[in-house]
């Protein structure tokens, strides 16, 4: 059986993966679909000046007649080299990568990592922020151990576990966290046990430490065959050599079952990690997924495409917490993932009204509600929870009855717990401003859709909608 480089050099396709690895010439020659904190988003590496900088990418960099300099991103020896530079030049970092295992496309990686970024940042817990550092796992972690690199380099209170069931992945990653001097917050780890992912050697299951979040880039493909079905029937403009071992390649199930079994064994470890993540190759997997998450009753998740170039690959997160993620860039951006779109958590509407008299509304609704929480000024945003359900017709019903009682008998939250909690956003507009709700916090999602619906309803019957 051929490797998947020898295979498509018989074919004469080299470089036209339909669902391997983004290329670089395909993540940066489209930079405003890229995260906005991606430092590519909005400016492409001149190669000129890389060859300039660094004589060992000289020899690769050749020019059009219009003088544009370009690589030939078939020459696997030319794609290293430049992940090379982009590395030294970009973040201080070194590597050594082999030849024939997948070489990293910086910008997409970049990707990941702001993804997991936010995740991680709008939920936070209190004794998260209040311990300042974030621990996290990369599974698969691979020669280049690229994501616990650019994490700790990028996000100086990460520290991560890094782990692989390739020996020498191994060998070459934990030569590459010493080479950076990242071996006091990176511990690449082998596991040996290729039917458990995470929970090989009771390594998460004994441990008291939690983890905000783990994250994978698992191999796209079941078999050798399937890999080659995909060249042939989706075949592209040649982009970039595809090198890749076996195991980085190639798993039972593809990637699908691979993160279904993330799946099974997050059932058991449940809070120990917040965010089970995983990066995806294949649209379809995405939806098979999300009914997986389904079945399993869990509601708390998140789906996002990232977009390099002409590539597209999605993320899928889940969580057994009750902090909710509120902001767009969590949201898949294409028409083919809305089955798979997770619950809304945040809820707008528009009034005709300036903000200092919404704002001084709110102020006295939320008090009627007993709703406790503060206003930042600055940014017209009200950090709040609610206790006891005060809004809802059966609550206030309950409230009439427990006020000729003298008891009560409303719904209430358990003791030293809120119902929900949530944020209130004003954001002016020209003629107009929006008003914004959004669950950051708990388990019942119907509660807290309740409250807004009433808080919808009263600022609809005081100022007129836009």
């Amino acid at each position: 059986m051929s490797s998947p480089k020898e295979y498509l050099l018989a074919k004469g396709v080299l470089g036209k993966r339909p669902y391997a690895e983004s290329t670089e010439t395909e993540d940066l020659s489209n930079h405003n679909k890229m995260h906005p904190r991606n430092r590519y988003k909005d400016k492409s590496p001149d190669f000129s000046i890389l060859a300039f900088k660094y004589s060992s990418f000289y020899p690769f960099v050749q020019y059009s007649k219009e003088g544009k300099s370009y690589i030939d991103y078939k020459d696997p020896e030319a794609v290293r080299e430049l992940t090379y530079c982009l590395l030294r030049d970009d973040f201080n970092l070194v590597l050594d990568i082999p030849l024939d295992t997948l070489c990293p496309p910086i910008p997409s990686r970049l990707n990941y990592i702001h993804w997991i970024e936010d995740l991680v940042s709008s939920t936070e817990s209190h004794e998260e922020m209040s311990q300042n550092t974030i621990y996290g796992i990369d599974i698969g972690t691979g020669a280049s151990c690229i994501y616990p690199l650019l994490g700790c380099t990028l996000n100086k209170n990460w520290v991560f576990l890094a782990t692989d069931i390739d020996t020498k992945a191994i060998k070459y990653a934990k030569d590459n966290v010493l080479r950076n001097n990242l071996d006091d917050r990176i511990t690449v780890h082998l596991n040996k046990t290729e039917k458990k992912i995470l929970m090989f050697e009771n390594m998460l299951k004994d441990t008291t430490l939690k983890f905000s979040f783990c994250m994978c880039n698992p191999p796209f493909y079941e078999s050798q065959e399937q890999y080659e079905k995909g060249v042939e029937n989706k075949i592209t403009s040649p982009h970039s050599v595809c090198t890749g071992s076996s195991n980085e390649m190639f798993t039972p199930g593809g990637e699908f079952q691979f993160i279904k079994d993330i799946l099974e064994e997050s059932l058991i470890l449940r809070t120990k990690i917040r965010w089970y993540t995983s990066k995806i190759g294949r649209l379809e997997t995405v939806n098979k997924v999300v009914r997986e998450l389904k079945k399993a009753k869990i509601d708390n998740y998140v789906v996002t495409e990232f977009c390099q170039g002409h590539t597209r690959r999605w993320g899928i997160g889940w969580s057994f917490g009750s902090q909710r993620p509120n902001f767009n860039v969590l949201q898949p951006v294409s028409k083919k993932l809305r089955k798979s779109v997770p619950p809304k958590n945040e809820f707008c509407v528009v009034l005709t009204a300036n903000t200092g008299d919404l704002l001084e509304f709110l102020q006295h609704l939320f008090d009627k509600l007993e709703i406790t929480g503060q206003w930042e000024k600055e940014s017209n945003t009200f950090h709040g929870s609610a206790q006891i359900n005060t809004w809802s017709r059966s609550a206030r019903r309950a409230k009439s009855k427990s006020d000729v009682q003298k008891t009560p008998i409303m719904r209430k939250a358990p003791e030293g717990e809120d119902l929900f909690e949530f944020a209130c956003n004003l954001e002016p507009l020209d003629l107009s401003t929006r008003v914004t709700v959004s669950w950051t916090n708990g388990k019942d999602r119907n509660i807290f859709e309740s409250f807004y619906l009433h808080i919808k309803k009263r600022l609809e019957q005081e100022f007129s909608v836009d």
